[in-house]
């Protein structure tokens, strides 16, 4: 988590130096000069062909994946995800879920309006319809390590130079909503309590609101707001309703982005290198079967999105929480024919990576640099 000074901006967090060390690029970068002529760790000043500007996607997989049941895959395991959604920073247990699960079907069976209600044995008619038991066991024995959805990184990253276009979107969700008639409501509400206590007037609320012209309006209104037939009324009386209409606050995007890469290998190596940057972004992006019975999915792995500036990440822009993978596309033919070197690579590979970020953003995430 990076600090923030007396001016709410990000300062550098040591922690978050780059280490090749512990990550293995060499063959997942590109260009292959990237970090030509950069010294990654002691030196502050570091100059290349690409300004010692670079994006760094680590990988973070489900610990029940078969990538470590079936492989032994290298993984760095001391560093957690950076942010991820809701449910998973609550870090339910098995035994959480199992009661979560039988709260819901207890009332989705009845139980719970007839335990509400003091009937007994509608209850247990409910537990038995909502088949608890069942959705119990189900969890209970699922293999899985926990119900965190706890994950490894993989000690494989990949390192690519800063995309040409780098944009970031931030959209919070409003809605249009008619506040006239809770306005309306508390004026003729307001108006009538005061004719009674003032006056102790007896009548009806139309009586009341021929003697009080902003309560006959609002009365008028609300008739024209709700009544069948308004309006035929509202033309005949050339008035129409005011909706005083409010902007209500709905919620928080998560943030979409794109990255859109030109791939030209200049030889061999390059050629091989783009061919594992395209392997490990499809592979990741998908999930995979729990077992052979297809009956369930293990969700997809996950990315951290980091960019740095030498060995130190850039606080200069946006920080990304943690995402998913949503969409990937390549285009072989982006000159409009299909061209290729001897050995078949094609001599121009353009790919777009579409991730949406998994936690949602606030204030308080926003001041520390996200």
């Amino acid at each position: 988590m990076a600090l923030v000074n007396s001016y709410g901006s990000p300062q550098q967090d040591a922690s978050r130096n780059f280490s090749p060390g512990r990550y293995d690029v060499g063959s997942h970068q590109y260009p292959s000069d990237l970090f030509n002529g950069a010294t990654l760790e002691g030196s502050s000043e570091i100059l290349n062909t690409y300004g010692s500007n670079y994006v760094i996607f680590y990988i973070n997989v489900a610990t029940d994946s078969k990538l470590f049941q079936q492989t032994q895959t290298p993984t760095v395991d001391d560093i957690p995800p950076r942010l991820r959604g809701n449910i998973v920073g609550q870090e339910m247990s098995k035994e959480g879920l199992i009661a979560a699960f039988g709260s819901i079907n207890l009332f989705a069976g009845g139980a719970g309006g007839a335990l509400l209600g003091g009937d007994v044995s509608g209850a247990v008619k409910g537990i038995a319809t909502a088949a608890i038991p069942t959705v119990g066991a189900g969890i209970a024995t699922t293999r899985a390590p926990d119900a965190t959805r706890s994950q490894k990184r993989l000690k494989t990253a990949i390192a690519m130079h800063i995309p040409n276009q780098l944009q970031i979107r931030y959209g919070v969700q409003y809605s249009e909503e008619d506040t006239a008639a809770l306005l309306m409501a508390n004026s003729v509400g307001s108006d009538v309590i005061n004719a009674f206590s003032e006056n102790g007037f007896t009548g009806g609320i139309s009586d009341i609101a021929q003697n009080n012209t902003s309560l006959g309006d609002a009365v008028t209104a609300l008739t024209l707001g709700n009544a069948p037939g308004t309006a035929g009324v509202s033309a005949a009386l050339g008035l129409a309703n005011n909706p005083k209409k409010d902007q209500v606050f709905k919620g928080v995007d998560f943030r979409t982005f794109n990255f859109e890469y030109q791939f030209f290998p200049r030889n061999v190596t390059e050629a091989e290198n783009i061919m594992n940057i395209i392997r490990e972004f499809k592979y990741h992006m998908h999930p995979e079967f729990k077992d052979a019975n297809q009956f369930l999915y293990i969700y997809p792995s996950e990315f951290d999105i980091f960019y740095y500036q030498g060995a130190q990440e850039n606080l200069n822009i946006h920080k990304h929480t943690s995402c998913v993978l949503t969409e990937m596309n390549l285009n072989y033919t982006p000159n409009g024919n299909f061209t290729t070197f001897e050995n078949g690579m094609p001599t121009q590979i353009n790919m777009t990576l579409t991730f949406r970020e998994l936690a949602l953003l606030s204030k308080e995430t926003v001041k520390e640099g996200l």
